[in-house]
């Protein structure tokens, strides 16, 4: 009687143990689905970005941001000073800093996986419970910044040198309204070229960086070509950049 009580009472008590932890695994499970669906963590972010850091495409324009920001500051101290050709002159530096964006492009839309798990960011993610689809999402964020830094950075480095260029409320204002436009237009251009980029790279493996120049040069050389109106990327970054140089005189 004592065997078949204690066999009972054990039996209840794994009834009663599998009640209270049903409710931690499905937590668990429901914890791990929406992880998946939740937005790219900062960590995995940096860590793409420490990694783009060593491409040569990127590294160029860091440097040569840099560089346009501080020669076009120089040109602005000993112009004259006018609305109008302040607007011409930050004209002229974000779009030579979008050639230099664009070249950084060309590094994204290499095979930047095999990069990764040669030097061990792949299984590093995957340790922090991270997917090949998320890593992916996290370069091409990575690669989007680093590009917006591209144009960001001479592009305030101008608009400081108008700033102190002007010395007049009015110049003030103008050099302050260039650095918020800035701002979005830096955006636009990282948020083109990078996707676009790892896209030409997912559509041809291994000749990605033709495929984006394709894209990107080859209807603007077109109309180049045939002194036409031809639809292209840089087109486009002209187009806007002239109609906001115009708002301004």
């Amino acid at each position: 009687m004592s065997a078949r009580r204690a066999g009972a009472s054990s039996r209840r008590r794994d009834k009663a143990r599998g009640k209270l932890y049903a409710p931690r695994l499905v937590s668990g499970s429901l914890a791990v689905s929406f992880s998946s669906r939740a937005p790219l963590p900062r960590s995995l972010v940096r860590l793409c970005s420490r990694s783009q850091r060593e491409l040569w495409g990127l590294r160029l324009g860091r440097l040569y941001g840099f560089g346009i920001g501080i020669s076009y500051a120089a040109v602005a101290m000993f112009a004259p000073p006018s609305t109008g050709g302040a607007a011409k002159l930050w004209v002229r530096c974000v779009v030579t800093a979008s050639w230099v964006a664009g070249v950084g492009a060309l590094s994204l839309a290499r095979d930047l996986s095999a990069r990764d798990t040669a030097q061990g960011i792949v299984s590093l993610s995957r340790l922090r419970g991270f997917g090949e689809a998320q890593l992916e999402r996290a370069r091409t964020l990575a690669g989007a910044l680093r590009l917006a830094g591209t144009v960001l950075v001479p592009g305030l480095i101008l608009a400081l040198g108008l700033l102190l260029r002007f010395r007049t409320w009015h110049g003030a204002l103008v050099a302050l309204s260039l650095a918020v436009l800035t701002l979005p237009y830096a955006a636009l251009v990282g948020g083109t070229l990078a996707p676009l980029a790892r896209a030409c790279n997912r559509w041809l493996p291994g000749r990605g960086r033709l495929l984006l120049m394709a894209i990107t040069l080859g209807p603007w050389l077109l109309g180049a070509g045939l002194d036409a109106h031809v639809p292209s990327i840089p087109a486009a970054f002209g187009w806007l950049l002239e109609h906001i140089a115009r708002s301004f005189h």
